[in-house]
């Protein structure tokens, strides 16, 4: 069969995605999902994938941070692997497709090529990426992080981050049975390619009524632990006017946060975590901590809003002047990170084929994926569809099964394109 008759199976994929949604980590009475990295949840349907990716005849390897690998072999022995991914975990409650849509999307595209005996020059993998949300075990895209041996965060030092329970990742890999023995990196388990199929989780495809994003980059990112001190006292008997009140000093900075962002237009900040020391109603707060996201188009721009940011906490602390203080520490960054063209290429060609030239939208994502890391070491693109009022990492996120099932497409004919550019020497 010519790859350019290839189908996926529109029903299959969503079956499959909507059944182990219900399955394994369905919040109640809703259409959300809380499936936390490495959870009870997260290994069943882990579990799952690999039998099915098995089924298919994979080999399937699990490295050292968790991260599955499922390889379907190619005519060529000494070719590395088109691979396709994302994640399977989720927020506390996020929704059915962030990440998920990604795996099962490269499994209905192995389904696809196994069920049509299509061989493949190079070897085509799978790959579920760990704890990419950072939302169990702080720190986004963990695991293809070290895989890249890009991140700041190595090996070890993963093994070592507590969730809020005080279970270590390295204890939870353990427990599930995820702790593989391949090394995560991708020196010794390289790839040739990588292509991400995600939701845009935002509202641009919507809006200008095209189907398909061609993602060729994505914005720099950086993540800030601020911890604001003050000084403990009694809420009835200390005046308003002698109080050193960390919460008070930390709310102002928060809206300072916010305001600066607005004010300089050089990107986004958010604050989405908040720790208080004193919970007594009856007591003025000691200390607060809270953590700052920051991303902007570039590494520069970036730079540029902390600096204001910074700058404005010094200016309010002066004005303040009550004996509240603040510290800083960078807990988290990711580099800009630029898709390469000739994944950009393949799908492109891929969506064009599918909708026309005219309802695909070039795009830079706003948000953080695995791609990102993997950008870094080998030739990476994403591909996006539409998600419904751009909503995502909450329980209305949603999808079409029609532009899930388009995004596969596009993910199957763009990975059977650069294998061919591989196979006829045009893609090196």
């Amino acid at each position: 069969m010519a790859p350019h008759i290839l189908q996926i199976n529109s029903q299959r994929l969503n079956d499959s995605l909507q059944s182990t949604c219900t399955s394994w980590g369905a919040i109640t009475n809703s259409t959300g999902m809380r499936r936390l990295a490495l959870s009870e949840e997260d290994k069943l349907v882990r579990d799952w994938l690999v039998e099915e990716c098995r089924a298919l005849g994979c080999e399937v390897k699990v490295d050292q941070m968790g991260n599955i690998f499922a390889v379907r072999a190619g005519s060529s022995k000494d070719k590395n692997q088109i691979a396709m991914g994302s994640h399977l975990d989720t927020q506390p409650a996020g929704g059915r497709y962030d990440g998920i849509l990604g795996v099962q999307a490269a499994l209905e595209v192995l389904r696809t090529l196994d069920e049509n005996n299509i061989q493949t020059h190079c070897p085509v993998a799978l790959i579920d990426w760990t704890n990419e949300e950072g939302a169990r075990f702080p720190g986004a895209m963990m695991a293809s992080g070290v895989w890249s041996t890009e991140s700041s965060t190595n090996l070890e030092a993963c093994y070592q981050i507590k969730d809020i329970d005080g279970t270590t990742m390295r204890e939870a890999l353990e427990s599930t049975g995820y702790l593989g023995d391949t090394p995560c990196s991708y020196l010794e388990n390289p790839l040739e390619a990588y292509f991400e199929l995600h939701i845009e989780q935002g509202p641009k495809l919507e809006a200008t009524h095209n189907k398909i994003g061609v993602v060729n980059a994505v914005q720099a990112m950086k993540w800030y632990s601020i911890r604001v001190s003050g000084v403990e006292g009694h809420s009835g008997t200390t005046p308003m006017d002698q109080r050193s009140d960390a919460l008070v000093t930390a709310a102002k900075l928060i809206a300072c946060v916010n305001d600066t962002a607005k004010n300089t237009g050089l990107g986004v900040a958010t604050v989405g975590v908040i720790s208080s020391d004193t919970q007594s109603q009856a007591t003025i707060p000691s200390g607060v901590d809270f953590i700052i996201d920051i991303r902007c188009s570039t590494d520069s721009m970036v730079s540029e809003l902390c600096k204001s940011i910074f700058h404005n906490f010094d200016c309010l602390i002066q004005k303040e002047n009550n004996n509240t203080s603040y510290t800083i520490s960078r807990t988290w960054g990711l580099p800009e990170s630029v898709f390469h063209e000739d994944c950009i290429a393949a799908v492109r060609s891929a969506a064009i084929e599918q909708v026309g030239a005219d309802k695909i939208m070039n795009m830079k994502s706003g948000a953080g994926h695995d791609a990102a890391w993997t950008s870094k070491v080998v030739k990476s693109s994403m591909i996006f569809v539409p998600s419904k009022d751009g909503i995502s990492h909450n329980p209305a996120e949603y999808t079409s099964p029609e532009d899930c099932a388009l995004g596969a497409q596009v993910l199957l004919q763009a990975v059977l394109r650069y294998d061919q550019g591989i196979r006829e020497g045009d893609v090196s």
